[in-house]
């Protein structure tokens, strides 16, 4: 967050990107996550506004999968799981037919 391309950019990347996907099996999209980043992920609105235009594109179910070390694992994951439950109380997740997973 904050490195790279600026957000509309990446924005109409991704979204350049997921349009062309045309497999019929299509079902999931994973999110690769690292710990270090779980704490900003209820202030990123471009990602949740993007996801929100990637699934009226396409609908999917969302999972997020953490990147930490092994000994960092459960506690990732339940950083992952407040975020994600803030997130959700927000709304941001409410175009989704079913809530995200964290594997």
């Amino acid at each position: 967050m904050g490195y790279g391309p600026p957000r509309t950019h990446r924005h109409t990347a991704v979204m350049g990107v997921f349009s062309t996907i045309t497999s019929p099996v299509f079902s999931e999209l994973v999110i690769v996550i690292g710990g270090h980043v779980v704490t900003f992920l209820p202030r990123d609105a471009a990602l949740f506004e993007t996801l929100r235009k990637m699934n009226e594109i396409r609908p999917f179910k969302l999972v997020f999968l953490p990147d930490a070390p092994e000994y960092r694992q459960e506690k990732v994951r339940r950083e992952l799981a407040e975020a994600l439950d803030s997130v959700a109380a927000e709304g941001l997740l409410d175009f989704l037919d079913s809530p995200p997973t964290v594997r």
